[in-house]
């Protein structure tokens, strides 16, 4: 019944990518006869307010462990999301930055400030907004919340939340150092070791570099590492054991990353004719304290403090040309941002002997402050600088009420003042003050052992904002209202074949209101080019409805086969646009939401050293953007990993992309940056292509 309110196209995706998930059904069934006693490890999930095995869970959370970053020798985020259903990021730059679930969220960022719509956090710090820092540097998982965490998260985090959690003190046999090399001059170093400093006082430090010339061969210039990667994380962990109820960790980050950004070609290739490459620079140095004290058989306390500071210098060519291939326009613009960020979060939860009226609950509050400072330095106009304020918070509380053995009630609510304040050297200020309310209702039946059948509804919302153009099209847009939204789930949570095989299956819908969706307009700037004015503005309503399903089957001692699939539908209902010559997105789909995504694999293992990992992912296309109607392709990937383990060496040949298919992950429209085609401002297409067959090894030696 579901599936029938789909659109006859989106029923076809669907159908597409189960055609492409067939082969590992036909391995499925023919394994049942010997399927038997493989049972799977339990998942932890930390991004709740309690740590839980995720099978108890009621929302749609993946986890991409420590063994599937490695499956796919991954060194940051962009490289794994692939494996998550309903889950895109934009790039325009060197890494994405921007993701989007299930339709919802940003994809860049240039002289507005920006409230994100997808929160993303590094061991407890808030890097919402900043994601070149999720390196995967001794990442134990990856935790991906899909739909609103409005009581979990609040206001960035309207679409989801992602979760970064690197390994801790204590963790045993994980001491390392990794190397690796690949095509495009790539390679890298790792390192963690931890260990015991005294009884009570544990440690663990990890250090990496990832380098990479990239895969664009600049013309202009002779060189092909105008788009290089050049990545050093590291990380220090300290666990003190204070008393048998009381534990404190803490984390020291240190990011430092300078890579280039010189990726668009007039010709929709690898080769561009930039005279001026771009940079995508971002160096990080955070502090986080998480305390942890059992108070008494009734209550816990919890405090997590942090505090981060970042400078980002993101900056690129903006003509694309050198000089005498466009004499009459040559520009290049930067953005330059100082982010400083403290947050507090305290808690206190429920133990055994302090429930009330048969519930556990949570209560607590939360504080952050976060400044950021932008500087702007555009070839055609005055040096710009701004600065955004927001101070925000919050109390929450939630509820799970045990009816019987099998049938639970979690409820929650969230509270949030939300204040921001804007001022930039165009004279341009103003504040927001807001009183925000998210909240979640779940039901839960434990069917039995690690079964769980749930239906929730959650609300969530995005706070309100400013544009800071100087010429909008109307100064009416100067201000754009909250985005709220209402998500509605029904899902279940299984294992089957003696507990060899655990499937997580949704299906979704959201509805939204006062959308806030990114416009653009451009103008000639009399130099031969292109200004653009980008702002936000509120759509009236939308919604998404779609099915995510995952599944992880270890049929034998030797096969293990995990399928995830997401299909999507977007729609844009109401689009009240301000500007007469504006792009209306009314009975559209929302930006970078493809129809469907999936991700299969087969792990099989020949003997107890030599083993092999298969991968097949694909994509539907997607426009890329509210201001145009140009589109992305559908595309499928294969990747594939030979690794041989020894009793401490790790030997892998890999390979990414192996038939060698160009997709893209950015792409732009209205306007003509080619001067081969005469002036004027046609809708010409411009698309940043992702990596090419890209071939490795690496070599783990394990202490």
């Amino acid at each position: 019944m579901f599936l029938t309110a789909f659109s006859h196209r989106t029923q076809k995706t669907f159908l597409t990518a189960f055609m492409h998930c067939s082969f590992i059904a036909t391995v499925l069934l023919s394994s049942l006869n010997i399927a038997a006693n493989n049972v799977m490890e339990e998942v932890i999930v930390s991004a709740d307010f309690r740590k839980n095995s995720l099978n108890s869970l009621s929302s749609s959370i993946s986890v991409i462990d420590n063994s599937s970053i490695e499956k796919r020798e991954a060194q940051h985020l962009e490289q794994v999301l692939a494996l998550i259903p309903n889950i895109n990021y934009a790039s325009g730059a060197s890494r994405g930055r921007y993701f989007q679930i299930r339709g919802i969220g940003e994809r860049s960022q240039f002289v507005a400030p920006l409230n994100p719509s997808v929160g993303t956090f590094v061991d407890g710090i808030d890097f919402t907004g900043f994601a070149a820092a999720a390196t995967l540097l001794d990442t134990k998982q990856i935790e991906v919340l899909r739909g609103s965490q409005g009581t979990r998260f609040g206001a960035n985090a309207l679409a989801g939340a992602i979760n970064i959690i690197s390994h801790a003190p204590g963790d045993i046999n994980n001491d390392y150092i990794k190397a690796h090399i690949e095509s495009y001059d790539g390679f890298g170093v790792q390192t963690a070791k931890g260990g015991d400093i005294s009884n009570s006082l544990l440690y663990r430090i990890a250090i990496g570099q990832t380098k990479s010339d990239g895969f664009i061969d600049n013309k202009a210039l002779g060189r092909d590492d105008t788009n290089k990667i050049d990545e050093l994380s590291s990380r220090v962990k300290l666990r003190w054991l204070a008393s048998d109820a009381l534990t404190v960790d803490m984390t020291a980050l240190y990011l430092d990353i300078d890579n280039g950004y010189d990726a668009f070609s007039l010709d929709a290739n690898r080769n561009t004719l930039s005279n001026q490459p771009g940079h995508d620079r971002q160096e990080s140095k955070a502090l986080s304290t998480s305390i942890y004290w059992d108070l008494s058989s009734s209550a816990d306390w919890q405090m997590l403090l942090s505090s981060s500071k970042t400078d980002a210098e993101y900056g690129f060519d903006e003509d694309w040309t050198y000089t005498s291939f466009q004499p009459e326009y040559q520009a290049f613009d930067n953005y330059f941002r100082e982010i400083n960020r403290k947050s507090i979060d305290m808690r206190w939860l429920s133990d055994e002997d302090g429930k009330l009226a048969n519930s556990d609950w949570v209560i607590g509050i939360y504080h952050q402050q976060s400044t950021i400072d932008l500087i702007r330095n555009y070839t055609y106009e005055d040096l710009f600088n701004s600065s955004y304020d927001i101070k925000t918070t919050s109390v929450y509380a939630e509820l799970q009420t045990a009816v019987n053995d099998r049938f639970e009630v979690i409820s929650g609510v969230r509270y949030e003042k939300w204040r921001s304040d804007y001022y930039d050297s165009n004279a341009i200020k103003g504040d927001n003050d807001e009183n925000l309310i998210g909240g979640k209702i779940a039901l839960e039946l434990s069917t039995g052992r690690n079964n769980l059948i749930y239906a929730s509804l959650t609300r969530g919302y995005k706070a309100g904002g400013f544009n800071s153009e100087e010429d909008l099209p109307n100064e009416s847009l100067r201000k754009f209202d909250t985005e709220y939204q209402w998500n509605y789930e029904l899902g279940s949570k299984f294992t089957s074949l003696n507990n060899t095989l655990l499937q997580r299956i949704n299906i979704f819908y959201t509805d939204r209101k006062d959308l806030q969706l990114k416009s653009s307009s451009s103008e000639n700037n009399g130099n031969g080019g292109v200004s653009w004015i980008d702002y936000t503005d509120n759509a009236g309503k939308g919604f998404s409805y779609g099915i995510e399903w995952e599944a992880t089957w270890q049929t034998t001692s030797t096969l293990e086969i995990i399928v995830s699939v997401g299909v999507l539908k977007t729609d844009i209902t109401e689009h009240q646009q301000d500007d007469p010559e504006g792009f209306n997105l009314e009975n559209r789909a929302a930006a970078h939401a493809p129809g469907y995504n999936f991700a299969t694999a087969v792990n099989y293992s020949f003997n107890q050293r030599l083993s092999l990992h298969v991968e097949l992912e694909g994509k539907d296309d997607y426009y890329y953007s509210d201001s145009h109607n140009f589109k992305s392709d559908n595309y499928t990937l294969l990747n594939a990993r030979l690794n041989y383990q020894g009793a401490d060496l790790q030997i892998s040949l890999y390979g990414k992309n192996l038939t060698d298919e160009d997709y893209g992950v950015r792409g732009f429209s209205g306007w003509d940056a080619d001067p081969r085609n005469g002036a004027g401002f046609d809708e010409t297409t411009f698309e940043q292509l992702a990596a090419p067959r890209v071939i490795g090894v690496s070599v783990k030696k394990m202490f």
